[in-house]
């Protein structure tokens, strides 16, 4: 937000960002400094990452996934980029020309794999067979070939952009529905187990959807446009708007309810057994290719 004659918090210059959350305003080079400090503080406080660790980002193509990779690197962190195709015609496209568009102005290595060509069906043949939400079973699957596509790049961490809003939203769905199983695995990282699972980090999981949206306007970060047409029906908007009626009319309630959560935690969640199948039994599903993965052209 931006207001004639604000003054940035911190160098009293000029401000163009305001966060009532933070009680805070920025200007571009001040939003820099909040920005990269606040996503390293949640580096170290959950210890995500050792300093110039190799880790590979999961893009996108959307500002979260692409201001994470920017601060990552800004901060010394070896990322690379991984974007999985979901097929789905001129959004996927493009999600993909922002994902070359960022590797380009980072210099740094995009792999690229296919969702479909991956699994051996479509995601929506999944949906057909399952009667499921859309949302559900391509998370699934994203997580999934995610995960599977980090180890068999030699990288052991993978960093993904979820951050405050989802986590907040994801916690309020979760608690009112009592779900106990999803609430003692909720964490901002969750470890590599047996059977073959990668280590993955949330590096944004203290910075909210505004401070994201500001960050990504500063840098100019070549930001995908529209939604993905697959949306319709997905639950998790709907907390994360009661969370956002909420942080209006008390700021801060939002990073309240979520810090809030993990400090009353006794620890992160044990790590996983067994990876979790990309569908259910009522649908054969293919073999796992080693499949070629594309390095973006320089």
């Amino acid at each position: 937000m931006t207001d004639p004659g604000m003054k940035c918090s911190r160098c009293k210059g000029p401000a163009r960002h305001r966060f009532p959350q933070h009680n805070a305003r920025f200007c571009d080079p001040c939003l820099e400094i909040f920005f990269q400090r606040q996503v390293q503080k949640a580096i170290d406080k959950f210890g995500m990452l050792s300093p110039g660790q190799k880790v590979l980002v999961a893009v996108s193509g959307g500002k979260d996934s692409l201001a994470l990779w920017q601060v990552l690197c800004d901060l010394g962190y070896e990322a690379e980029g991984l974007h999985l195709a979901l097929d789905l015609g001129p959004f996927s496209a493009v999600s993909l020309e922002s994902c070359q568009a960022m590797a380009s102005r980072l210099g740094r290595p995009l792999r690229l794999a296919s969702l479909e060509e991956m699994a051996g069906f479509s995601v929506q043949e999944i949906v057909w067979a399952n009667r499921r939400q859309f949302c559900s079973i391509c998370g699934t699957m994203k997580r999934h070939y995610l995960n599977r596509l980090a180890l068999d790049l030699g990288h052991d961490t993978i960093a993904t952009g979820h951050h405050l809003d989802d986590e907040a939203g994801r916690l309020l769905g979760n608690m009112i529905h009592g779900h106990a199983d999803h609430l003692a695995r909720q964490w901002p990282v969750l470890e590599a187990g047996e059977g073959g699972f990668a280590r993955k980090v949330k590096p944004l999981c203290r910075m909210g959807g505004e401070e994201i949206t500001a960050y990504a306007k500063a840098h100019e970060l070549p930001v995908a446009s529209g939604k993905c047409p697959k949306s319709k029906g997905a639950t998790l908007p709907f907390y994360q708007e009661a969370m956002r009626l909420l942080d209006q009319k008390m700021p801060g309630t939002k990073r309240d309810f979520y810090l809030g959560f993990l400090r009353g935690k006794d620890g992160p969640p044990p790590p996983p057994q067994a990876p979790p199948p990309p569908a259910t039994a009522r649908h054969a599903r293919a073999p796992f290719p080693r499949l070629p993965v594309a390095q973006s052209p320089p």
